[in-house]
Parts: structure tokens; sequence; C-alpha cells
């Protein structure tokens, strides 16, 4: 596409004049270097910082949250293995306690078994002591009996009498 050298002149002025009727003139190459100027600085020194420490922080909270969850695992998982083994360890001394007791009572019916048999002993010694005692007294009374008797009829009668 080839354009004579004449006919573009005209685009070229009516381009200008609506430039210029939008009110851009030759300023707008300084606007447009300033602009730039503007972005670069802005991009290097605020814009990319704060997108860097935006990602970093996102990073960190994913992060933080994924080790949340993994703690929280952790946790179940110690809590369980602790649970297991306080488990066992009651178990252990439920058997224990079951064993000593179980010692503690046979060894209380043994000493009650002896303490029941030294009482029946002695029960039966002091039995034997009371008859031997009651023989005697009856055995020495039955020797006073006729004493008494004529002590009585003495009296009954107002004189002596023996028997």
């Amino acid at each position: 596409m080839s354009f004579p050298a004449g006919s573009l002149l005209p685009v070229r002025e009516g381009l200008m004049e609506l430039l210029k009727s939008l009110g851009i003139d030759s300023t707008l190459w300084i606007h447009m270097v300033c602009f730039g100027i503007a972005y670069l600085a802005l991009s290097n020194l605020i814009f990319k910082p704060y997108m860097k420490a935006l990602a970093e922080r996102e990073s960190r909270t994913i992060g933080g949250e994924e080790q949340a969850a993994q703690l929280l695992n952790e946790t179940s998982a110690i809590n369980a293995d602790y649970e297991s083994k306080a488990k066992a360890v009651t178990a252990s001394i439920r058997a224990e306690y079951e064993t000593n007791r179980l010692a503690a009572m046979k060894e209380s019916e043994a000493l009650v078994a002896a303490a029941r048999i030294e009482s029946a002993g002695l029960l039966e010694k002091s039995r034997a002591k009371i008859v031997t005692e009651v023989t005697s007294a009856r055995s020495k009374l039955s020797g006073e009996v006729p004493s008494i008797t004529s002590a009585i009829a003495s009296k009954m009668a107002g004189k002596e009498i023996s028997l």
C-alpha cells in the first residue's frame, strides 16, 4: 500500500486539528515522559515491595494454617498414645490392686480362723475350769450341809440341835 505523499498531509492536518480541539497539544509528550518516570519510580519503590510483602504474608499465613493443621494432627496422635498408655497403666494398677486385695483377704481369713481356734481353746479351758470349780464348790458345800442344816434347825427351834 502506497499513498501519494500529498495525500497524507490533509489527514495529518485533520488529526492535528482534532487533537487541538480535544485540548491535546505538544505537552502530551512531556506528560507521557512524566507518567513513565512516575510509573517506574512508584513501581520500583512502592508496588513491587508491597506485592513482595503481600506474597510473603500469604505464604506465611497459608504455611501457618498448614503448620497448625499438622500440629493438631500430632496433638491428636500424642493424645491417643497418652490415653492408651494411661489405660494400660490403669489396668496394671487395677490388676496389682486385685492381687494385693485377694492376698489381704486370705491373710485376714487366716488370722480370723486362728483367732477363732484360739478363742475356742480358751473357751474350752474356761469351761473346764468352771466345771472343776463347780465340782470343788459342791464337794465343799456337801461337807458343810449337815452343819448348816443343824444351825438352821437350831435357830428355828430355839435350842441347839445336832444331826
